[in-house]
Order: structure tokens, then sequence, then C-alpha cells
């Protein structure tokens, strides 16, 4: 398993089309940070001087009303980038980034990203197709909670949860989240979730466990989602990258 900054970083698809020497460039001039879950990383509103990249872990974006509400955009885990557009555009955070599970993060300043595109074309480019990719899942997600009801952006959030949660093909998907975390990351109320949760139980697909749940039926969670729906999560589109030639 890679475990050093470079190669941690070399298994970025936005960086690995830069030369380690100017990975290395990159490392020198930032620095490694870890985060326990639950940790805050970025707050909305601090300046934005730095470019993360998400090296080990994952991460939830989200939004916070000054009642405290939250509503979950975008999941994000190893290896990603966040933070980016705010820092590039010379404006605040405009989300809030916190630990969905412990995490490792590099933290790169602004000027050093510019000089790497500015060196490196083709990592421009691919971060143009990782920021692209994520305004549309943002954009998609903005349509969800306009118009879609509680029970499909419950169903999409759990499954993205899920995957990004749980490592490939595990024996049992665990959701460790409460009812009142659910409520909060699709903005209704513990009242509506709660519904549908005991819903799912009486139907096998979540089973109880403490205060958290087991999914047990993961596609039938799925008929209850939207089925044209792009995640929360996202990866870079290497084949759409190969077609741009």
């Amino acid at each position: 398993m890679a475990t050093s900054a470079q190669d941690l970083l070399a298994e970025n698809p936005v960086f690995a089309a830069a030369s380690p020497e100017a990975r290395q460039r990159l490392i020198t001039g930032s620095r490694q940070r870890s985060f326990a879950a639950g940790d805050p990383i970025i707050v909305e509103g601090q300046d934005a001087e730095s470019v993360y990249a998400l090296q080990e872990g994952a991460v939830r974006v989200f939004h916070l009303s000054p009642k405290g509400e939250e509503v979950v955009v975008k999941l994000f885990r190893a290896p990603a980038i966040f933070g980016e557009a705010e820092a590039l555009g010379g404006m605040p955070h405009q989300e809030h980034v916190s630990a969905l599970v412990d995490s490792r993060v590099l933290i790169m300043p602004l000027g050093a990203i510019v000089r790497l595109l500015r060196d490196v074309p083709e990592c421009a480019l691919r971060l143009l197709v990782d920021v692209s990719a994520r305004l549309a899942i943002a954009a998609y997600n903005e349509k969800s909670l306009a118009f879609h009801p509680l029970t499909i952006r419950l169903a999409n959030y759990l499954l993205d949860y899920a995957a990004w949660t749980n490592p490939p093909g595990a024996l049992e998907v665990r959701i460790a989240l409460t009812q009142d975390e659910m409520a909060a990351a699709v903005a209704g109320t513990r009242r509506s979730v709660a519904k549908d949760v005991i819903a799912w139980q009486e139907e096998g697909i979540l089973e109880r466990r403490g205060k958290h749940y087991v999914l047990r039926d993961v596609e039938a969670l799925r008929r209850f989602s939207d089925g044209g729906r792009l995640e929360l999560t996202y990866k870079l589109l290497e084949q759409r990258m190969k077609r741009l030639g």
C-alpha cells in the first residue's frame, strides 16, 4: 500500500499527469494533516488560500444554516481534490467540509497549484474535467432538493453513504448514521425520515444496530432512489479524458 506523500499524490488522477519532480515541488511547499472522523477541514466563509488533496479517507461537503441545519451536497473519497474553485476564483469558501472517516489531506498553497497548472497543461485539463463533474453533481443535488420527495433523497443519500464508507465487497454494509443525521443530510425532518426508515426495516432493507443501521438489501433500496441520479460521490472521468484526446 502506498504511504509516502509522493506515492499518494501520484494516485490522484489530476496529479498523475505531472512528473515525480513536479509533484515533489508541490509536496515540498505543502503540508499534510490528519483528521479524525467528524473533524472540520474547511469552514464556510474562511479565506480560500489553499487547495486540498484528499489522500486517504473520505469527506463530506455540506451547507449549514444559521439554525444549525445541515444539507450534504457532495461526498468525496480519496483520491480527490476540493477547495480549488474558491481558491482559484479568489473568494471565501462557500461550503463546510468535514472528515467522514479518519482522513489524510495534503494542503497545497494556491501559488504552488497555479505554477503546476501552468507548467503541466495536462494537469490543468484533468482538473477542469474533475471540476466539471463535481459541478454537474452539485446542480443535480439542487434539483433533487427542489423537486424530489424526501424518500428519494434519503434513498439516494444512504446508497452514496454506504458506497463510500464501506470497503468494496464488504460482507456487512454499515450505515453509521442516526435518524437525526440522516434528516440533516437531506434537509428533512426526523419524523419524515423515521417513517421511511421504519418502513424499510419492515421490508428487511435496513436493520437497526444500536443507534446505527445495516443495509441488508442494496438493490431493494435502489428501487426507492432516483434511477437517473448523479451520485453525490464522484471520480475523475478517465474514459472522458481519453475521448478528449
